[in-house]
């Protein structure tokens, strides 16, 4: 796969290869048959099933990377927790990875009526408004594992979307991923490729689908609280808003498998006034708002720490 990474250089577009009818891909065919088989059982069967697989996970895990990261993460954002509850938060989290992983199918094949029966809005008007008022909207993000199929859901309400994307360094999944994100429309860009094409998707009045928390070191980034520690956060969301003649708007997906539902929760628009400082800020309070309520939804395996004001590597062993 060495060679193939290569294409991932500036221009890429995922799309369909002959290539991928080679014999090497066929275990990702595999993979998608079961997907799509498993998109057709009732979800209380697959949820528990994935229930009793990422358990599974989060105990084989234990001391590799995602575990070590997550634990990492979670020391300091909450010093005040014992390694029993934030062992309970991985162990949920990796259950989550599981129902969210294992319902992919149901989000690339069912109808959109079954989608909209699997999902419920908590401040849809909030986005409707903004775009018949004649602004464009950038809903700011965070990670969490539902991301995508909340994506797909807003597409069923006629909001496509555009967002911008690390390919995955395999270029079938990458593509059959990207393919199901934009099933009813809207636009994935490699983030290579720059930010120009987003924008303009946005200025075209697609909701951008904005990620805030990914750490993209302190060159670009200024330095903002972020629960008990800080974090290297990108400025500039609100010069962003003005190119695209947009509002920013908050919104958090999860996946209730209690109830059976992807619930999306939209607030209302961000003012942001200040220094890039304090736009970083109020970005990091959002997300602090949306996942000290459901920590398990967030994807707590990213290096979300990684660059420190002393150089140091917090993750490393």
């Amino acid at each position: 796969m060495s060679e193939e990474r290569f294409t991932y250089r500036i221009g890429y577009q995922h799309r369909f290869q002959k290539a991928f009818l080679h014999p090497k891909y066929w275990g990702v065919w595999l993979g998608v048959l079961a997907l799509g088989l498993l998109a057709y059982l009732p979800y209380q069967w697959r949820d528990r099933l994935a229930a009793f697989v990422g358990k599974l996970a989060a105990k084989y895990l234990k001391g590799k990377k995602p575990h070590h990261r997550a634990d990492v993460n979670l020391r300091y954002c909450f010093p005040d927790w014992s390694a029993a509850q934030r062992a309970e938060v991985i162990e949920k989290m990796f259950i989550t990875v599981a129902q969210t992983m294992f319902g992919i199918g149901e989000i690339a094949l069912r109808s959109v009526r079954h989608i909209q029966q699997r999902s419920e809005f908590s401040g849809l008007e909030i986005v409707r408004q903004a775009r018949e008022s004649g602004k464009n909207v950038i809903l700011l993000v965070p990670h969490t594992w539902a991301i995508d199929a909340s994506g797909i859901v807003m597409h069923t309400y006629g909001m496509p979307m555009t967002s911008m994307y690390h390919p995955h360094h395999n270029p079938l999944v990458d593509w059959l991923w990207n393919a199901v994100r934009e099933r009813f429309g809207g636009k994935m860009h490699a983030r290579q490729n720059g930010i120009k094409p987003f924008l303009a998707d946005v200025h075209k009045g697609e909701l951008g689908y904005f990620l805030p928390d990914e750490d993209y070191g302190e060159a670009l980034s200024v330095y903002a609280p972020f629960f008990a520690t800080e974090k290297a956060t990108l400025p500039g969301l609100n010069k962003m808003a003005r190119v695209a003649n947009a509002v920013v708007i908050p919104m958090f997906p999860i996946y209730n498998a209690e109830k059976g539902r992807y619930q999306i929760e939209i607030l209302p628009q961000i003012e942001f006034n200040g220094t890039p400082e304090q736009s970083a800020a109020e970005m990091n309070r959002v997300i602090e708002y949306f996942v000290s309520k459901q920590p398990e939804q967030y994807v707590w395996i990213l290096r979300l720490l990684k660059t420190r004001r002393d150089g140091q590597d917090i993750y490393r062993r």
